[in-house]
């Protein structure tokens, strides 16, 4: 017999032998020395030294590229999703048109590899412009599931036919075959 199998047989024999208990409440398990030293003197250090200026760095190269592509945030986001294509439907006419050209603005330049000048990089990307839009669109998601009684992201309402009783399932009204 193999070494690991004899010592598989061993550790099955064991865990047999003791008892299983579920805590049924939160064990607050207390810190060994080592993890009370890590949390107390190398955490903050790790912070302060590694994981900050890292984020930052990494914040402000975000920033860089948005300023050089000429676009915002928002803009990035996936106008796939359900949220965002809602709060497209909502957003004025003039936001939306602006959106667009600082998107295809992006992709040429992205496509030359080339940057906006200077003077037309002084603004803050950050600034979350479709942010009540996207709340908005929540919102009537929301409302519309509470009253249509459907989940959202099944789009089961655009995937069959639907007579105006309330079938959202395929070939459930009369008008499908």
């Amino acid at each position: 017999m193999s070494f690991h199998r004899a010592f598989a047989r061993v550790v099955c024999n064991y865990n047999k032998s003791i008892e299983g208990s579920v805590p049924w409440y939160q064990v607050k398990r207390e810190k060994s020395p080592f993890q009370q030293v890590w949390d107390e003197v190398f955490t903050p250090i790790w912070f302060k030294l590694v994981k900050g200026p890292y984020e930052r760095w990494e914040y402000n190269a975000l920033v860089a590229r948005y300023r050089g592509m000429g676009i915002m945030a928002d803009d990035a986001m996936n106008d796939k999703d359900m949220i965002v294509e809602r709060a497209l439907d909502i957003i004025p006419e003039d936001i939306r048109i602006q959106r667009y050209r600082r998107m295809m603005r992006g992709a040429v330049l992205a496509g030359r590899k080339l940057h906006l000048p200077l003077e037309l990089q002084n603004y803050d990307p950050m600034v979350p412009y479709m942010a009540p839009y996207i709340e908005e669109a929540k919102f009537q998601m929301q409302e519309e599931q509470e009253l249509l009684a459907y989940h959202p992201w099944d789009r089961r309402l655009y995937t069959a036919g639907v007579s105006g009783f309330g079938e959202t399932s395929m070939h459930s009204t009369f008008l499908t075959m």
